[in-house]
């Protein structure tokens, strides 16, 4: 019997199997030819890159020396605080016993003589120039900020947050080196990244900031508003700076009694807020920019203060304007941290749900907890630039630490604040150093630039005013905002 050949298989129904199926895939260039496509290789070296602790530091070493090459040679002398007013008072205290702050009354608070005299005695150690002996202890300072904020440089997705910094160093120049507010930001970088595991710590630097510039507050305070119902959180963010305050009014006063003054250290200690309350109207600052159009067209004058080696503006209706910012900034930042608060009530999960989702909720809770932390420290540091008499160029500098905390917490869209942030910097270094004599001149170009740089600042804090509402208004355990706050900073 002669064997017959199978009968084929019936082809398959086109109407059966996907169209997709029917079609034969071509495989991509690089596959064809058993090579990764080039676009595939560049982005992941550039990933490399972004996630590599060496580059990071090469970079952020790099722009420090670039800033401190640069401040010291360009026109406008962004350094010039560093160099004469630092120096001298720093020279006053160590060899003439004048301490700023201890037993003279001074600008700023008590502990910022500490790292001014710091650098003189670098300077004497090391034969170097004080400026030179500042950019050395600033950018050692930094280093460390940035050690602490990644973790000993091992957390990658904290080091890909960190590349923030460097670019802001850039985009806001020389001055953000050139002024005491530096070491507050390491101080406040270190503070944030240490929050969640070592509050009291946190708190420490935070009080320290305070007492070195005061705007370091606003942090703390935005701290207490977001975590101030957890009884760690609370003691550690509070006891460090009523005992680090506790002693140095120990210290101004028995400084003060031994010198024959009797207990005057007390009063000197605090000196600084009756001679910030006493400063006109700066002309970089937000509140005087109707003030700097009318002086342009003839109602006012920018006057230089040769007391406080700065340029004011002098007009008919700046003292008015400069008593109302200063109440203004205290009734908004309550009123933020209040806000902040009610937004931070625990969430109400039922205790059923709570038993089954212990670990998404928690989670979902801590991301929530990130982003309402980076809106609240981002709203009351603007506040203190936009309801503020003072509108130094660095201040700007302030926003690097809430820019990091959006960039790690990565609530929706955080990229349009941050790159706000960026705007602001940059035009903050078009206004200071090299052109800040068009400002003065009262040049309309510059007035422009200004009342931009400005009107961006007044945009971020109702920005962070509505997304800390928007959180106020949902559930803790919705979580309609999610953040992913595996890279806070």
């Amino acid at each position: 019997m002669t064997p017959t050949a199978p009968r084929p298989l019936p082809a398959p129904d086109a109407a059966v199997l996907p169209r997709r199926r029917l079609r034969e895939r071509r495989p991509p260039t690089g596959e064809r030819s058993g090579r990764t496509p080039r676009s595939g290789r560049t982005r992941r070296a550039g990933l490399r890159v972004w996630s590599s602790p060496i580059a990071l530091t090469a970079v952020f070493l790099a722009v420090h020396v670039w800033l401190g090459a640069k401040g010291i040679t360009q026109y406008g002398r962004p350094f010039g605080d560093v160099t004469s007013v630092y120096h001298w008072w720093s020279y006053q205290a160590l060899a003439e016993g004048h301490w700023y702050g201890i037993l003279e009354t001074w600008v700023y608070p008590a502990v910022a003589l500490a790292p001014m005299a710091a650098t003189l005695v670098i300077a004497t150690v090391l034969g170097v120039t004080y400026t030179v002996a500042w950019l050395i202890l600033v950018t050692a300072l930094d280093l460390l900020a940035l050690a602490v904020l990644t973790d000993g440089l091992r957390d990658t997705a904290r080091i890909r947050v960190a590349w923030l910094w460097p670019a802001a160093l850039l985009a806001l120049g020389a001055v953000s080196l050139g002024r005491i507010d530096t070491v507050a930001l390491a101080l406040v970088v270190m503070a944030l990244a240490l929050l969640d595991r070592h509050p009291a710590v946190a708190g420490l630097l935070l009080a320290l900031g305070a007492w070195i510039k005061v705007w370091p507050a606003a942090v703390l305070l935005a701290a207490l508003a977001v975590h101030g119902r957890e009884r760690r959180m609370r003691r550690g963010l509070v006891l460090p700076g009523v005992w680090l305050t506790a002693g140095l009014a120990v210290l101004a006063a028995a400084a003060s009694a031994i010198a024959g003054r009797g207990l005057s250290g007390l009063a000197v200690l605090f000196g600084f807020i009756g001679g910030q309350a006493s400063r006109n109207l700066q002309v970089e600052a937000v509140a005087a920019t109707p003030g700097l159009w009318a002086a342009h067209a003839g109602h006012g004058a920018v006057v230089y203060n040769d007391e406080i080696y700065t340029n004011e503006l002098i007009s008919a209706s700046s003292p008015a304007v400069a008593a109302v910012v200063t109440v203004l900034m205290a009734v908004v930042a309550a009123a933020i941290a209040a806000l902040a608060w009610r937004a931070a009530r625990p969430a109400s999960h039922p205790a059923p749900v709570a038993a089954r989702q212990r670990d998404p909720a928690r989670r979902e809770d801590r991301a929530r907890t990130a982003v309402l932390l980076a809106w609240t420290v981002l709203a009351l540091v603007v506040t203190f630039i936009v309801c503020n008499k003072v509108g130094s160029p660095q201040f700007e500098g302030w926003l690097i630490a809430p820019a990091l905390l959006l960039a790690g917490a990565r609530p929706p869209r955080w990229w349009a604040p941050v790159g706000l942030i960026g705007v602001v910097l940059g035009l903050t270094q078009t206004i200071y150093p090299s052109l800040y004599g068009w400002l003065l001149g009262l040049a309309p170009w510059m007035l422009w630039v200004i009342t931009a740089r400005n009107a961006l600042l007044v945009v971020l804090l109702g920005w962070s005013i509505v997304a800390i509402a928007g959180l106020a208004c949902r559930p803790a355990h919705t979580a309609a905002l999610r953040g992913r706050s595996g890279a806070s900073a």
